[in-house]
């Protein structure tokens, strides 16, 4: 701790300078106020002054302009007891006063209260400085799950995640993946929602949707995105999934039957049984973000998607499609028969498709 002695009695000088260097305190001293403020400026931490010294700055001037230079204390020395005096001085912000002649165990103790409440200052200014790291970085890490939980609302968590733990390169970056992507689409709905309020439509969209969103994810799938009435699951990206053609089927057949027992449920209230077409594949994709670094979404790009779309759009209601590698991939407790051939727009030439029908008792 720096400690500057402005007194222009010698003999004070060195008592002080003495006191002080031997209690470890690094001293420098000068012999009026003159000298006194050509140094305010070396970052003092206390200043030893006397109140009546020559030349044109007096103790109580010099204590005006260190407070005003800076952040040190000011402990002031006279040898007259005048109580004017020693108010004054501590109106213009003197720690403490202490009248001459002093013993050196009284210097002591005034300096080691000044150092002290100075101690505490700094360190509950670094409290308060930590305190407000710590609300900026609770602030910030609330706003980033906040980003987090909306982005997730339109990608699903688990590409959030993926694309955060390297978020500033994923987006430029594809990945040649196997996996298995279901299609599934809600048959009729146009003329469902053309002659239906926009409440009713998207309440009864949403209800489908959710009983094809809850069985993709109870058997590890991902959904990827909403086309509309429909949507686009993956199984094995953007996260590896053992046995996922067998997840998919599973999770189309999960998702067939609730909605298949929703729409005899709606038909016996009068209402249109809505109901859903669905088409798999299994095969070699290009998975990554697509777009621009400002706009971008993951998706999965290649023949064996294309494929799914296509045998979706097919797909009779109630009817699950699945393309050859699919099929060739399943267990044999998984029943399905044979169809086609097919043609499927955009498709080169007729396609042999399987039905998924079910699994063995």
């Amino acid at each position: 701790m720096k400690i500057l002695i402005a007194d222009d009695d010698a003999s004070m000088r060195e008592v002080c300078e003495r006191t002080l260097r031997a209690d470890g305190y690094e001293v420098a001293i000068v012999a009026s106020g003159d000298e006194a403020t050509r140094l305010l400026d070396r970052g003092w931490d206390i200043i030893l002054s006397d109140i009546e010294m020559p030349g044109g700055v007096g103790g109580l001037e010099l204590l005006r302009r260190a407070k005003a230079a800076g952040s040190a204390d000011i402990l002031m020395m006279t040898a007259h007891a005048e109580l004017d005096l020693a108010i004054e001085a501590l109106k213009l912000g003197a720690f403490d006063f202490i009248l001459k002649p002093f013993r050196p165990d009284v210097l002591q103790a005034a300096v080691s209260r000044c150092a002290d409440r100075r101690r505490m200052s700094a360190e509950l200014a670094r409290e308060k400085d930590l305190r407000a790291e710590l609300q900026q970085a609770h602030s910030d890490l609330a706003r980033m799950q906040g980003v987090k939980d909306i982005f997730g609302q339109f990608v699903t968590p688990e590409v959030v995640d993926h694309i955060l733990s390297v978020p500033q390169a994923f987006w430029r970056k594809g990945a040649q993946r196997t996996a298995t992507v279901l299609f599934a689409d809600v048959r009729s709905f146009t003329p469902f929602s053309s002659c239906h309020p926009p409440e009713t439509v998207v309440e009864t969209l949403n209800e489908v949707l959710s009983l094809i969103v809850g069985p993709v994810q109870s058997r590890g799938g991902i959904v990827n995105k909403f086309t509309g009435d429909g949507l686009l699951a993956l199984f094995g990206a953007p996260l590896e999934l053992g046995d996922h053609a067998a997840a998919a089927a599973r999770a189309a057949l999960d998702a067939r039957d609730t909605v298949e027992d929703l729409a005899r449920s709606r038909s016996a209230r009068g209402l249109p049984p809505l109901r859903i077409g669905i088409g798999l594949n299994t095969g070699d994709m290009v998975a990554g973000c697509v777009g621009t670094q400002n706009r971008a979404e993951y998706s999965v790009i290649g023949n064996a998607v294309n494929l799914a779309a296509r045998l979706e759009a097919a797909a009779e209601p109630g009817q699950i499609l699945l393309g050859a590698a699919t099929e060739s991939a399943l267990e044999a407790d998984f029943q399905r028969k044979k169809v086609g051939p097919l043609i499927l727009r955009g498709m080169p030439k007729p396609v042999f498709a399987w039905e998924l029908t079910g699994r063995s008792a």
